[in-house]
């Protein structure tokens, strides 16, 4: 639908549409792909799994205390929330954006798919020309989208926002919620304000503008494990035990029924009864099907453990890593893209928060904290850290992180401090 209107959208802001619409209609197929929900979807499961590894328990954080830091951090809790469905919707459909803009005095944000953003203009890897549909709400049966431009021009940022219904320009005022929203100049701005989280997979072609979905290239192997899929289904289906009965066990007092369980057969003077159950290729089309699943696996670049079953429980912590390994380098590749976007997405805030005077200036640190307890032994970890301290290679404080992850180092002293003060130990009770 997008694809068809980017023109017209464009000329609202007096932008001429130099796209490539082949590049448009895939990224549309792409998220409609991902987005079908009438049959077994392999990207969607990738991408919820992958998700899952990568935000899962991880801690997202700003350090600081002043009041600027404090605003961004709850926008941060926010999107916190919401984070797995960013990772798995841009590895579902290619790439997914963050967009923070401000109504009331308060910062909201839009997360919306790659297909809604057109990039006009490229600066090396920087987009420093791009429009976007970044909200989309339905009201008394009519679509209306809020539409925002944005461009980069020597190191001043303009941001004007549009709305149409349907196709139809209109007021940002037709829809209460957006009536606040003014365009703006930011002077000092030197990339775009918002997080773009793009999937890790190569496109294998030149332009890399915008990303593709987890399984970009492997539908004939996906099909072919829908044909197998529906093999078994038919196998089983067609596979029909019943009990045959000669013709005479239908007839008279307490005669069997004639549907059901009960066939009639001619069973011949010395069996009144002949059960029929044919033996299926449960066992061989099982482990085509295993086979197929491993081989997406191995196209897609991924360890045995998402669509099959891991080859053995891991007895260390080594053998995990390696066994392991190539999703664990899949999702670190997320993840630093993760760091970097989210970075960008709290430097957006923070302009936009200079802009319209919401708070203070501040000074603060994006912390995050990944878990890797799907690749990490907790036990046998505690205990190099136990032994770590015990020959002080390492601090009490960096001891109790490992339990209070969200505690910083000096918070973490501060703890162990308090307690010592409060409940000595014995060698402290005597003066040893």
């Amino acid at each position: 639908m997008l694809r068809t209107m980017w023109k017209k959208i464009l000329s609202l802001f007096n932008k001429e549409y130099s796209g490539d619409n082949i590049e448009n209609s895939e990224n549309e197929r792409y998220t409609n792909s991902y987005e079908d929900e009438k049959d077994i979807n392999f990207t969607t499961i990738f991408s919820n799994k992958l998700a899952n590894y990568v935000v899962n328990d991880s801690n997202f954080d700003l350090i600081g205390n002043d009041k600027r830091t404090l605003t961004l951090q709850k926008v941060l809790n926010k999107l916190g929330i919401k984070l797995k469905r960013v990772v798995s919707r841009s590895l579902g459909t290619g790439g997914c954006l963050v967009i923070p803009y401000v109504n009331s005095k308060k910062i909201y944000f839009d997360i919306v798919t790659q297909d809604r953003l057109l990039i006009n203009k490229r600066l090396g890897e920087d987009i420093i020309d791009c429009t976007i549909m970044a909200e989309h709400i339905v009201r008394n049966q009519k679509n209306y989208y809020r539409w925002a431009d944005y461009t980069l021009e020597n190191g001043n940022l303009y941001i004007r926002y549009r709305a149409t219904m349907e196709s139809t320009p209109v007021e940002l005022g037709e829809v209460a919620e957006w009536g606040n929203i003014k365009d703006i100049a930011i002077s000092n701005v030197d990339k775009m304000p918002f997080l773009f989280l793009k999937s890790p997979i190569d496109n294998r072609k030149d332009n890399d503008s915008y990303g593709v979905p987890i399984t970009y290239g492997c539908d004939k192997q996906i099909k072919e494990i829908k044909e197998t899929l529906n093999q078994i289904l038919k196998e089983y289906g067609l596979k029909e035990t019943f009990v045959g009965a000669d013709s005479t066990m239908f007839n008279g007092e307490g005669a069997l029924p004639k549907n059901g369980l009960f066939k009639k057969i001619n069973a011949g003077e010395d069996s009144f009864f002949e059960i029929f159950s044919p033996d299926i290729r449960d066992t061989s089309l099982y482990n085509k099907l295993m086979n197929q699943c491993a081989m997406l696996e191995k196209q897609i670049g991924t360890s045995r453990g998402i669509l099959t079953e891991p080859l053995s429980t891991y007895q260390n912590i080594d053998e995990t890593r390696r066994a392991l390994y190539d999703t664990f380098s899949i999702v670190d590749d997320i993840r630093t893209s993760l760091y970097n976007e989210l970075s960008n997405f709290i430097e957006a805030c923070d302009v936009l928060s200079n802009y319209y005077e919401l708070t203070p200036q501040g000074n603060f640190e994006l912390k995050i904290d990944w878990d890797y307890t799907f690749i990490e032994d907790s036990t046998t970890q505690w205990n190099q850290l136990l032994q770590g301290e015990s020959r002080g290679v390492i601090k009490k404080a960096e001891l109790r992180q490992y339990i209070k992850p969200e505690e910083t180092l000096e918070e973490a002293q501060a703890a162990i401090d308090e307690i010592r003060e409060n409940s000595p130990s014995i060698e402290e009770l005597v003066g040893e």
